[in-house]
């Protein structure tokens, strides 16, 4: 099991002591998922989270959650993320239900939680932390190798494909040669390298050690991979030919899985 860092221990001890007092009683379990569980997380991470409430249809429940929320970002730098779910929402194969969720430290009543996902599910199940409730091996959370890979392949497909796409409009209108956010390349590369790991092998792994497999998978995009994996470690700006290697690698995955 990873080590949750230092700085991540205190902020989600602030996030349950402020649910506490703002909304007692309201959150049963919460569980780290994403970079922090895959010993992954740096400085620049957000966190995410899966938070287990008693009812997360409750309309009133959900002003509650939104007010300790609002005092929560007075509270603490880190951005935390992720779905209020329940307890039965976790033993059924994931489904577009409105829940309560977070997503880059905005709170959301409207809508589906994109974080409701079978990856999350199998994260949660295989490399979850629990901060509050039981273990996550003894919540009994849904996990099936078939629909977690149809997801992906349909996740490349629609979301992946759309950034590539707009990735390269992006390029076609601007013609600097340098100067790029190096934070688009990481995304991009390394979100994408995840995506194929979980389809060729059935388990999840964090942005580091996806990219790393993926260099030695593909060898010829390991330049590309490495200077995704070291935007991830020392964020800075890229170039435009390794922004173009990037939608290049982007068609290749989608080829791979279509």
């Amino acid at each position: 099991m990873a080590i949750v860092p230092d700085p991540v221990d205190e902020a989600l001890a602030v996030w349950l002591a402020t649910h506490d007092e703002v909304a007692p009683g309201t959150v049963e379990g919460l569980y780290v998922v994403g970079s922090v569980a895959l010993g992954d997380w740096t400085p620049h991470s957000d966190v995410d989270v899966v938070a287990v409430i008693a009812d997360p249809s409750d309309p009133e429940l959900g002003s509650d959650l939104a007010a300790a929320h609002a005092a929560l970002r007075e509270r603490t730098d880190l951005v935390i993320d992720g779905p209020f779910v329940a307890w039965g929402d976790l033993v059924v194969p994931p489904m577009a239900v409105q829940r309560p969720w977070v997503l880059d430290g905005e709170f959301h009543l409207d809508g589906e939680s994109f974080e409701i996902n079978p990856v999350t599910w199998y994260t949660l199940a295989e490399y979850g932390i629990a901060m509050r409730g039981p273990a996550p091996q003894r919540v009994g959370v849904h996990v099936d190798d078939a629909e977690r890979r149809t997801w992906v392949r349909e996740n490349l497909d629609t979301y992946w494909r759309s950034v590539g796409t707009r990735l390269d409009a992006a390029l076609a209108d601007d013609d600097r040669a340098d100067g790029f956010d190096g934070a688009v390349l990481e995304w991009t590369v390394l979100g994408v390298a995840r995506m194929l790991f979980t389809y060729e092998t059935g388990d999840v792994a964090s942005k580091t050690a996806a990219g790393e497999w993926a260099a030695i998978r593909g060898p010829d995009f390991r330049p590309l991979l490495e200077a995704a994996i070291e935007q991830r470690r020392r964020p800075g700006t890229v170039t435009r030919s390794t922004l173009r290697d990037a939608v290049e690698f982007v068609d290749q995955v989608l080829a791979v899985v279509a």
